[in-house]
């Protein structure tokens, strides 16, 4: 009897779980398309202001903000992560190869359509804690 009660019990669980699950995956989801871009890196300092995702975060954050290109889109691109990879530069920063994950927080105004204005805390990351400059990023 113990028995019947426990196998009756684990199908009305399992019944109820099944009905409780989607009958197909959400297709609403936004899934974010992988490309590559390529542009300018440079560095800003928040000046403890929130950026214009309203959310102030310190120096040492890993955090960039990106231009008006994908900051005036629908939805924008605030608290999306990018994955950042120094290329290069002509004017002596390192950490040519470095790559970092950061959090999009903010709007770069003059930056283009492939440039990332970093975080000192990213921008450390991605030059081995050069002074302030530019290098190209992908």
């Amino acid at each position: 009897m113990f028995a019947k009660i426990s196998i009756s019990l684990l199908l009305a669980s399992a019944a109820g779980f099944a009905v409780a699950m989607p009958a197909t995956p959400t297709a609403d989801a936004p899934f974010a398309k992988r490309t590559t871009h390529t542009g300018r890196g440079t560095t800003y300092d928040q000046g403890g202001a929130a950026g214009s995702c309203g959310t102030v975060y310190p120096d040492s954050a890993i955090i960039c903000a990106l231009g008006t290109y994908w900051m005036d889109q629908s939805p924008n691109y605030c608290g999306r992560t990018i994955q950042a990879k120094n290329v290069g530069s002509n004017d002596g920063v390192g950490g040519n190869g470095n790559t970092v994950t950061v959090k999009v927080v903010d709007t770069c105004e003059s930056c283009g359509e492939g440039d990332v204005d970093f975080s000192l805390g990213a921008w450390n990351e991605l030059t081995n804690n050069a002074a302030p400059g530019t290098f190209s990023v992908s």
